[in-house]
């Protein structure tokens, strides 16, 4: 390992860490013309692991394990789609480590620069052009302190049964509500145009410090999501007895037992993204999301 250190360090001033999406076959040939590019910048740079099966080339060398990655680098470059960068920043956990985000899915949410950008956006990465966003993480707690962490959501729901499950939530020790639904989920403001928004949950500007509570296909027609301050504690009653799955960012999951509680409340550390200068959050609404795009005046 400090052969291999010894070969990346060419530029002392900057190491870049890159993770990326190994089933996608747009990676290897990204990662390449990135490598290629990095090498010819004299930029330092380290590859997950995970990488090397796809990468055919002879920087095997330059691979190494998040533990490495994460201990030398400045930045973090995520390479895929939203999935892959909520795969990154729960491998970042509170490094405090910046991440940019490089699309090569559907929507790419949090990571707004496509491929054909990055080798325009790097320099300006050296030259500090670029502004920093920090997004709230939110944790969840269940009564064996089994504990998951989440950029979006945390999600409870029935699994694969199909019954309905009763639900108890709480705000503070304040009963919201109790609902016969397929589940709940709590969310961040950066996750509401996620799952919830698929529930009809609200679009939340990522300034906001609330949290979102969206009931899954409750069975009433008098409960609707409701936000609440971030600085609160929301607690999850499930009632009679079965089993329930939560999941975090749809990346890890646990399966509890009920009658069960989980304690779901803001995390003592943020994720940082990294954002073009001249990005805001309505641009990428209507970028992403087609928000108020009225073709009668396009």
């Amino acid at each position: 390992m400090k052969q291999m250190k010894k070969l990346m360090k060419k530029n002392n001033e900057l190491t870049l860490g890159i993770f990326g999406n190994t089933t996608k076959e747009e990676v290897s040939d990204l990662l390449s013309g990135i490598l290629i590019f990095l090498d010819s910048m004299n930029i330092n740079f380290l590859v997950h692991e995970s990488l090397s099966g796809i990468f055919p080339g002879k920087k095997k060398k330059y691979f190494t394990t998040s533990a490495e990655i994460l201990k030398d680098s400045d930045f973090i470059l995520s390479l895929g789609g939203d999935g892959t960068f909520l795969n990154t920043a729960n491998i970042v956990g509170n490094k405090d480590i910046p991440i940019l985000g490089i699309n090569l899915g559907r929507l790419g949410f949090f990571s707004e620069v496509g491929p054909d950008e990055i080798k325009d956006f790097i320099p300006e990465l050296l030259k500090n052009k670029f502004r920093i966003t920090e997004e709230v993480i939110i944790k969840s707690v269940t009564g064996s302190n089994k504990i998951l962490y989440a950029l979006n959501d945390i999600v409870i729901d029935k699994n694969t049964s199909v019954r309905m499950l009763e639900i108890e939530t709480f705000y503070n020790n304040e009963k919201v509500v109790r609902i016969i639904s397929d589940g709940i989920i709590i969310s961040t403001p950066a996750g509401s145009t996620g799952y919830s928004l698929s529930c009809n949950g609200p679009i939340v500007n990522p300034d906001s410090r609330v949290f979102i509570i969206t009931p899954i296909s409750p069975h009433t027609l008098n409960v609707r999501p409701i936000i609440v301050p971030d600085d609160g504690i929301i607690k999850i009653k499930i009632h009679k007895e079965g089993r329930a799955r939560i999941s975090a960012d749809g990346q890890n999951t646990l399966t509890i037992k009920f009658p069960s509680e989980i304690i779901i409340s803001k995390a003592d550390y943020k994720i940082k993204v990294i954002k073009k200068l001249n990005s805001t959050y309505f641009k990428t609404l209507k970028h992403k999301l087609f928000w108020n795009v009225d073709k009668r005046y396009s």
